[in-house]
Parts: structure tokens; sequence; C-alpha cells
């Protein structure tokens, strides 16, 4: 705001026919005239006093009028030079011209701020006369004949500050005034914009009043819902209820709104006005009175219709992405597991052959001993049939067939029991298995793994688990985080192999492990292979990469491997890699839902390094 007045005005203007009265006025109000001070001068020598004018007086500038019609033009020559009186002393009765009363009207049409005091004896004018033809003012003071010079003084003093405050008063209005109007140029402006972002913003705006009627919706909310315009959505919906399919979705909802400050992206599908269904995302939150009673709701609402259809699309892909991915495992591990399943089949064909042999041994042997025991009930037992039946069981070896054919049934046993074993694993693992989450078993899960793919690290590596005996089901999709186990012990084989293929016969080890962490459950894979370049430990989670031989890999198992833990489980993935010595992977699964809501930061980075 800008400063007015600062400046104090003290021009006076004095109209009076009396050329004495002026010299009175100047007197009073501090300047002399010549012809004063020269008296005043004669006057001190004479008596021996000092001058009058000696004495401290309020400095005014003045000037004369001595008709109402001179008074009025310095009046009008002030205000052109921008130099307004700020109050004059006006005279009731100055013949032969304007009186003091006509005087003061005149002044008063060209310069409504002046103050005036008008001088009268008690015979001149009264004042009903004086307000009959002035009207009530705060600008005018009468001043009885004969006066008083102090009073004088207090009046010009007075109304000139009154004359200032006034002039200060006027530009402080006029700084509020313009003020006002530039505000209220800026809120048309500001009202504009938002109407012109709520009339044209491609989601659909909002209020709703506590009983579901809508206050306010704009365009983008009318075609949403399948509404022809606002208008119309807000007089054939009368309560925004009846769009939702979910009554629980809507309840949800409305719980909330009422229990939150503000509620973001909530999901629902609704029905519009021609039948059809989409999927709507909405913000909103509740504006409340003083009394915390709702006022109304208000929000915005977006179509993620096509979202959700490409997002269900993707879910397919990724399940079927999954299943080939398995599929392509149990291929890739097929030969090594039909190399595991025929070991113990051709030693079970050989019992089995061997059981065969010595039964036919067996049986020549039970036919001589039938017919000793017939020779023996008729005693008709002669010296041959004693050296046949001697010779038979010297031939046949009752004391090695005794020991061996129960060694080979349980050998036998013991192949199908592996053989039961493999096939039991390759049913779990490549099953595609529930789509919601179910309690699992983490350890048999790597067990039944591990069993899977025995033939791509028995060779190279030594396998050393320690399961945490207490660790609780996990909910999980079982399949799934098999093939995540799957994937990182393949990898952690390839990995050994890479360290110990220029030494014959070396081994490395892979030790897998278990353990409850909080509300998390962990399973951590560690190799002895040859660590993780650092220039690439940033990209061995993005799909298609790999740095394995043509054939060897695809690039989808770490990929998958982390979309399966994080996106789906709401779990964590990382690694800790230091060349020369290996690396692990930390798998980490929340214990419940809720716990894996928390931030999956440390799972958002390519990994932990040393």
């Amino acid at each position: 705001m800008n400063s007015h007045g600062t400046e104090k005005n003290s021009r006076l203007l004095i109209v009076d026919d009396n050329r004495a009265i002026h010299d009175d006025f100047r007197k009073v109000l501090g300047e002399r005239h010549p012809l004063s001070n020269q008296f005043e001068q004669a006057e001190a020598a004479l008596f021996g006093e000092a001058p009058a004018g000696s004495s401290s007086k309020s400095s005014f500038q003045l000037d004369s009028a001595y008709q109402g019609r001179d008074g009025l033009g310095l009046v009008k020559q002030a205000l052109a030079e921008g130099k307004p009186y700020a109050m004059a002393f006006v005279d009731v009765r100055m013949p032969p011209g304007w009186d003091g009363v006509e005087t003061t009207s005149r002044m008063w049409e060209v310069d409504p701020d002046l103050q005036v005091v008008i001088c009268t004896a008690y015979s001149d004018c009264t004042w009903d006369e004086m307000l009959q033809k002035l009207g009530h003012s705060d600008r005018l003071v009468i001043l009885k004949k004969p006066f008083d010079h102090i009073e004088v003084l207090q009046l010009a003093n007075s109304l000139t500050r009154k004359w200032q405050l006034l002039q200060e008063s006027k530009g402080k209005v006029a700084d509020l005034e313009k003020m006002v109007v530039a505000r209220t140029a800026q809120m048309v402006q500001e009202q504009e914009k938002f109407r012109s972002i709520f009339e044209n913003s491609p989601e659909g705006i909002f209020q709703i009043a506590p009983d579901g009627s809508f206050l306010t919706a704009n365009p983008a909310l009318a075609g949403i819902y399948g509404f022809a315009s606002p208008k119309d959505l807000m007089e054939q919906l009368t309560n925004v209820h009846q769009l939702y399919l979910d009554p629980n979705r809507l309840t949800e909802f409305q719980r909330r709104v009422e229990q939150e400050r503000i509620v973001r992206e909530f999901e629902s599908e609704i029905k519009c006005k021609d039948g059809s269904k989409k999927w709507i995302s909405e913000t909103a939150c509740k504006v409340t009175k003083l009394d915390g009673s709702p006022l109304y709701y208000q929000g915005f609402v977006v179509d993620i219709t096509a979202q959700k259809i490409a997002q269900q699309e993707r879910n397919l892909m990724e399940v079927h992405l999954r299943q080939a991915q398995k599929l392509e495992s149990v291929g890739q591990l097929a030969a090594g597991i039909a190399h595991e399943i025929n070991t113990p089949i051709q030693y079970i064909g050989d019992n089995i052959r061997f059981v065969l042999e010595s039964f036919a041994d067996l049986t020549g042997l039970l036919a001589e001993c039938q017919k000793f025991a017939t020779a023996i009930q008729a005693n008709t037992v002669t010296p041959a049939m004693l050296a046949a039946m001697e010779s038979f069981s010297q031939k046949t070896d009752l004391a090695y067939l005794s020991k061996e054919i129960p060694s080979a049934a349980q050998q036998s046993l013991d192949g199908v029991a592996h053989v039961a074993n493999i096939v039991r694993a390759m049913k779990e693992f490549s099953h595609p298995g529930s789509t919601q989450k179910v309690p699992s078993d983490l350890n048999h899960a790597i067990e039944t793994t591990l069993t899977v793919a025995r033939t791509e690290w028995k060779y190279i590596a030594d396998v050393v688990t320690d399961f945490d005996s207490n660790l609780p089901p996990i909910p999980c999709l079982p399949g799934d985080i098999n093939q995540v186990i799957l994937n990182l012990v393949v990898n952690a084989a390839h990995a050994i192999g890479d360290a110990v293929k220029k030494t014959e016969g070396a081994k490395g080890t892979i030790k897998i492990s278990t353990k409850l962490d909080g509300n998390w459950a962990e399973i951590r894979i560690s190799d002895t292979g040859t660590g993780i370049p650092e220039e690439i430990r940033h990209r061995i989670f993005e799909p298609f990469f790999t740095t394995k031989e043509v054939g060897k890999g695809t690039g989808q198992g770490l990929a998958i491997a982390r979309s399966t833990v994080v996106s789906k489980h709401g779990g964590q993935l990382y690694f800790e890699s230091t060349m020369g010595r290996g690396t692990t992977f930390i798998v980490r699964l929340p214990t419940s839902p809720s716990s894996g809501a928390k931030s999956n930061g440390e799972a958002q980075g390519p990994g932990r390094v040393d």
C-alpha cells in the first residue's frame, strides 16, 4: 500500500473584507504583516518589552481574499496547482459581494474536502439559517466574534490535522479499492482458469452430498458414467451408490473415506448408464462442518478399464511365460532326470534277473526235496537219492542265496523309492499350482527342487542345506516359488561350473539356508562361483539379459524370479556378490499379506555388493 499525506498541509485561506482581521489572523497563526512588525518594534522600544513576534507560534501558510469571489478563485487556483487549502476562515458578512455562507457553499462545490470556519457575530446569521443553506457537515465550524487567539490557533491546528487525516484515509481507501479491484480481477481470472480446468479435465471431478446425490460434476465424469452431460448425470443418477457392482467394495470405500484424511486410487467396477461395465480409480476426501459432520465429499475419477484389460493380458502372458519357462526347465533337465532314473532302473532290473535265476535253482532244489520227502514217507530212500540231494544242495549254494536275495530285494526297493522320489518331485515341480496363495513348506519346496535339478549340480558342487525347522508355512504360490529356487540353484551351479572348469575333478559348494526374520521368511542361496562383475550388476534382473553361451540360457530366469517375488508376493530379491568368491541371492517372503505391504526398497535396487 502506498503512503499518503506524509507532508503536512499548512495552507490556510482567510476570506474577510476587513484587512485588520487578516492582520489579526497572521499574528495568531505565525506570519507577520510588515506594518505590524514595525508597530511591534516601536512599542517594544517605547515600553522596553521584547517584540511579540519573538514568541514561539505554529507556522501556517496564509493567503488572503477580501471577497467571496476572490476566495473561490484562490481555491480553484490552488487545486489546479495541486496545492489545495486545508482550511479557510470565512467572514459571514462581506458586502457588497457574497456572504460567508454563499462563499462556503461555492468553495465546497469546487473542493469538498476544504475545512471551513465561519466567523460570525450573534446578529449576523442564525445557526438554523446556516444549516438550511449548507446542511449538516463535519467540515464546518462556527467561530463567534470576538474570538480568542488560542481558539483560532487550536481550530487551525485541529482542522488542518483533520484535513490531513481525511486525505490519508482517502488515499488508503483508494489503495484498498485498487487492491480489491486487482484481487477481484485475479480471482475472476483464477476462477476462469479453474473453471476451464474443471470443464476440460480428462478426469472426472465431483462433489457429492452425504445422501449420495451429485452437487457438481464435470463433462469428463458424465462421459465416464455414460451420460451425455453433467446435467443429465445429476438429474438421472439420484445416488452414486447405484453405480457400484460390488456392494462390499462400496462399503470398503465408504469406510476408508470416513476414517482416512484422503483415499487415493481406490479401484472399483461400475455399471454405466448403457449397461456396460467399467473399472474406475477414485481419489476422494470428506469435507466437514465445524462440528465435524460431513458437508460433502469431493474427488476425481479415472477410467482405468483399458489399463485393467491390458494388465489382465499381461498377467496371462506372464502365466504363460512362467509355465513355458518351467516346461523349458523341465526339458533342459530331462536328460539328467532320465539318467537319474535310469541308474536305479538298471540295478533294479539286474536284481530282478538275479532273483529269477536264483529262483530257478531253488525250484530244482525244492523238487528234489519234495521227492526226498516222499521217499522218506514210503521208506524207500536209497543211497543214490541221498547223493543226488547233496549234489543239488551244493549246486544251489543256499548260504549265498540266503544272503544275496534279501539284499537284492532291498536294493530294488531302494531304487523304486529313488525313482518314486524323482517322479514325485517332477510332478510337484511341474504342476501349474493354484492361482491363490496357500501356506507352503519352503524347506520341502527347496528339497523338491534340489531333487529335480540334481544332475545340474551333483558333478560340480556339493549342496549343503541349513533349514530352519521352526519355519512356519508361508503363504505363496508354490509352483512359482519352486521355479524361483530352480533358477537360482541352476545359476549357482553354472557359476561354479565356470569357476572349476579348468581344474579337473574340482567341485564347489552351494549352500542353501532358511530362517525366520521377524515378519519375513528368508532363503539364502550361496555359491562359490566367480562372482558377478560390477559393470553388469545393475542389469542382471533385466529381461533377456544373459552372459551365458547360446543355448544355455534365455535371460528370463532372474527377471521372472524378481517379478514373482516382488510383484506377486510383495517380497524382496537382491544379491550380495564378491568377485572371485561367489554370490549369494537372498529371497525374502512376507509371513503374512500385511507384512508384505511394506516398502520393497531393497528389492528395487540391483543388489548389495562388497
